[in-house]
């Protein structure tokens, strides 16, 4: 509630202003860390002037140096952005040039709302147009302003991001090239799927890299049993599974993703060992008891599931936290990335076809939605964005990879990268160094310096 009244009373008071602006005597703070502020962006970028919104964006000028600088701008998706303190790389790049850092919040996630709530009507302007639109205004009122305060030519820009953000941040340059100098897109999904079942051929593939008896099929057995109960098998035992994870008012599909989710999540964010080691301590358990220990390892007592409950997902209220009514609308709309079932390797619940997905979309927005994924690679290229300057990186065992790009473009200065050591996962380059990280990650890294160097120093 409280998060409501803030968020309402910003919205009264951007109503109020005329044009895209910072707070009123602005100025870049150069002491330590980074500093929260809020730009005044426009809602729609393209036809109605539906007034200004409270855009919330975060800034480090510690090492900026304000005569030449460049200025490295980490965009933030589907999530209440802030100061990622696991994902420093970037900032470490950005303090070797006296860059000024900056995340920016996306529209309709975190307190960035243009609205009091999230009323279908009302998310009519969450598109990644607009999200790009944001991202040129705030950047070009920015760099005017450190002109006009500071002199010189107009500074160099970065824009970085990961997963979506990196698709953001590669369209960005191919739609912008006047405002942003070079992208540097880690993981980044340029190719709306409609049906991903690659992802979960993903998951079979890496998780094969362990010891695939143990692992995959483990994975594999448990999907198995899981189907039999959701098909009716035994309704006593589905109530039992799904009370050891707190999940008994999930429909049958929406426990299905969520189950999916615990196999996916540890592979995609790097962790496919460990899932594996602990995979291989069921192996000769009943199929129930399989899932009780996989309750006790992975049930989240602070997870309140509204990721998965599309019941929750249908409310309308804004809460800063919580991203998934938003996420869905964009992947219901724009990209699809609907995470269907691979024929014949059972990873995921055979539950999870298309249906259930164009289902559990029109349930949550009350009416029919269709997922444009061929209008949106027609607007921005799929795997052949046309933007120069463009640094793309993949983890190897990443399920989103078949949604990247894998092949160098060197007509256009695009690089592509794909990592293939044990447990590359989603975004794995911005992640902050450490002492374990193999070889090729520190080449890539890199070669990525390297490449923005030449950029930076090249007029």
């Amino acid at each position: 509630m409280k998060a409501t009244i803030i968020i309402l009373a910003c919205l009264l008071t951007y109503a109020t202003c005329s044009k895209p602006s910072f707070q009123p005597g602005f100025r870049l703070d150069t002491s330590p860390g980074f500093k929260p502020d809020i730009f005044s962006n426009i809602i729609d970028h393209f036809n109605d002037d539906v007034g200004l919104y409270p855009q919330r964006f975060w800034y480090n000028a510690e090492n900026f140096d304000q005569k030449t600088g460049p200025i490295f701008l980490y965009i933030c998706g589907e999530y209440e952005c802030g100061v990622n303190e696991q994902r420093q790389f970037p900032v470490e790049v950005s303090k070797e040039h006296n860059g000024l850092f900056v995340y920016l919040e996306h529209r309709y996630y975190g307190a960035s709302q243009p609205f009091d709530n999230l009323e279908t009507e009302n998310l009519r302007y969450l598109t990644s147009r607009h999200a790009l639109a944001d991202i040129a205004v705030f950047l070009s009122t920015l760099n005017d302003l450190i002109v006009q305060v500071h002199g010189g030519e107009k500074r160099k820009i970065i824009v970085v991001g990961g997963s979506y953000p990196g698709a953001l941040s590669a369209w960005f340059r191919a739609k912008y090239p006047h405002i942003a100098d070079a992208s540097w897109a880690s993981s980044a999904v340029v190719n709306a799927i409609e049906d991903l079942e690659l992802y979960d051929w993903q998951i079979f593939n890496s998780t094969s890299r362990s010891d695939a008896h143990t692992c995959t099929e483990t994975i594999q057995s448990m999907t198995e049993y899981l189907d039999e109960l959701l098909s009716g098998q035994d309704s006593t035992a589905l109530e039992e599974v799904k009370a050891a994870f707190k999940a008994n008012t999930l429909t049958n599909g929406d426990f299905a993703f969520y189950i999916a989710d615990i196999f996916v999540g540890e592979v995609q964010y790097g962790k496919r060992t460990k899932l594996c080691e602990f995979l291989a301590t069921l192996v000769e358990l009943e199929d129930i008891e399989k899932f009780y220990k996989l309750a006790e390892k992975y049930y989240d007592p602070e997870d309140n599931k509204s990721y998965y409950d599309r019941h929750l997902m249908a409310k309308t209220e804004v809460i800063v936290p919580d991203s998934s009514r938003a996420w869905a609308y964009q992947y219901c709309t724009e990209f699809g990335f609907f995470q269907t079932t691979y024929e014949g390797i059972h990873m995921r619940s055979e539950h999870l076809a298309r249906a259930y997905w164009d289902q559990r979309c029109n349930e949550i927005f009350g009416k029919e939605i269709i997922a444009q994924a061929r209008e949106t690679n027609v607007e921005f290229g799929a795997l052949k964005v046309k933007g120069t300057n463009t640094f793309y990186t993949n983890g190897g065992e990443d399920p989103w990879i078949w949604a990247g790009v894998f092949d160098d473009n060197d007509a256009l200065n695009q690089k592509a990268r794909r990592l293939q050591g044990e447990n590359c996962g989603h975004c794995v380059v911005l992640y902050n160094e450490e002492e374990s990280d193999s070889e090729e990650l520190r080449a890539v890294r890199k070669e990525i310096k390297d490449w923005l160097d030449a950029i930076l120093y090249t007029n």
